[in-house]
């Protein structure tokens, strides 16, 4: 039995240069045909539809800071819950808002006995310091914790 003869140089980017591993037809080593080290068509070391160093059109340069609370309501317990005098933590995903109001909340990790629909109903009336991006708000993901403990 005879083992196939591999053409290493070919591997990667059937239509690409020889040279360093993966390199696709554009410059400066990345994938595609952009400029860079980045994957596609752009330029600069990031990924997507835009120039630079963002994933997905986002540049992650500049001043960034992240959301905040201003205003928390805690959550109630709901009734099955207080009699099988149950407790724990429940986790939220949610968007916050150039508004400064939470968006798309959803469930990551839950309690039941009708606490999860309590973390959300809680989370849904707080308000937020929106995330800023050089000084101007943008919409932004979080992880929130809602704990429900008995005294």
């Amino acid at each position: 039995m005879q083992m196939a003869q591999i053409a290493l140089p070919q591997l990667g980017d059937p239509f690409g240069r020889e040279g360093p591993a993966s390199s696709g037809p554009g410059s400066g080593g990345g994938i595609g045909d952009g400029q860079g080290g980045g994957v596609g068509g752009r330029r600069g070391p990031g990924f997507g539809p835009d120039d630079g160093g963002g994933v997905g059109g986002i540049d992650f340069g500049g001043s960034l800071t992240a959301p905040s609370v201003l205003y928390k309501v805690e959550p109630e317990f709901s009734d099955e819950a207080r009699k099988a005098k149950y407790q724990g933590t429940v986790l939220l995903t949610i968007e916050v808002g150039e508004d400064g109001k939470p968006h798309k909340l959803r469930v990551l990790r839950g309690l039941g006995l009708g606490l999860d629909e309590k973390a959300l109903e809680a989370v849904s009336r707080w308000r937020f310091r929106p995330a800023l991006r050089n000084g101007h708000p943008i919409r932004a993901a979080a992880t929130i914790e809602v704990n429900f403990r008995l005294l």
